[in-house]
């Protein structure tokens, strides 16, 4: 009998959550290592929010429930949902070790969880002294840092918007790459009239050569974009 999931996946705006992005990539992230597992996912809960406290995190504590009272695997990508150490290792208590896994760590125990996040920490420690050194250095040669736009109070607006359109654009150019990328139209040709799951169209692209426009292989989650894509 397959090993049951419960997936959770969270974004900490709004602005993530309309996008679909980081939603996209923690799913793509979970369906991988769930069916590594051989397992299923047999539901799946979503929210926005900071994470701040995990006690007005709701859908959290549904998907906590609900792995509970059926007996599955709580699910999450990263361990980077949670703000800190202590968060986690309070789901962790709540689940039971063995019935909460991050897709991150090879091994979700308290041990390693712990482990995980001290060497984060020192990681994001490290970084941040670079980072100063780097900054530093630029203002001893006289470089002016950030943005002009944003070091000018009056034109802070236009800096924002100006940061939110190149972020509209980069969005669309990818769409756009992937749409009238030939491997992916190919690829698609080949399943639009397949019967059968995502799975089975995944494994019947690699079987016989198919790539994705990075030339990977598919993904069940990738063919799901290449009849999103091109099925509308």
């Amino acid at each position: 009998m397959a090993k049951s999931f419960i997936s959770y996946r969270r974004v900490s705006t709004e602005k993530q959550g309309a996008s679909g992005l980081g939603l996209e990539a923690q799913t793509e992230i979970i369906n991988y290592f769930v069916e590594r597992e051989g397992g299923m996912i047999i539901a799946d809960y979503k929210e926005v929010h900071s994470g701040k406290d995990l006690n007005e995190c709701k859908e959290l504590q549904k998907a906590m429930r609900a792995a509970k009272k059926q007996g599955a695997t709580l699910i999450l990508a990263k361990t980077d949902r949670f703000r800190n150490c202590q968060q986690a290792l309070e789901v962790l208590d709540k689940m039971g070790e063995g019935n909460l896994m991050f897709c991150d760590i090879p091994h979700t125990d308290r041990f390693t969880l712990t482990l995980f996040f001290a060497l984060a920490e020192r990681e994001r420690l490290i970084t941040s002294i670079r980072t100063k050194q780097a900054l530093n250095a630029k203002k001893e040669r006289g470089n002016k840092l950030g943005n002009p736009l944003f070091n000018d109070q009056s034109k802070q607006e236009e800096a924002k918007a100006v940061r939110e359109r190149a972020v509209e654009n980069s969005v669309k150019r990818r769409t756009e790459t992937a749409f009238n990328d030939v491997n992916n139209s190919r690829a698609y040709d080949a399943i639009r009239l397949m019967q059968g799951t995502l799975r089975m169209k995944a494994d019947y692209l690699n079987q016989r050569g198919y790539l994705t426009s990075k030339g990977n292989n598919f993904t069940a989650m990738g063919v799901k974009r290449l009849i999103d894509r091109y099925g509308a």
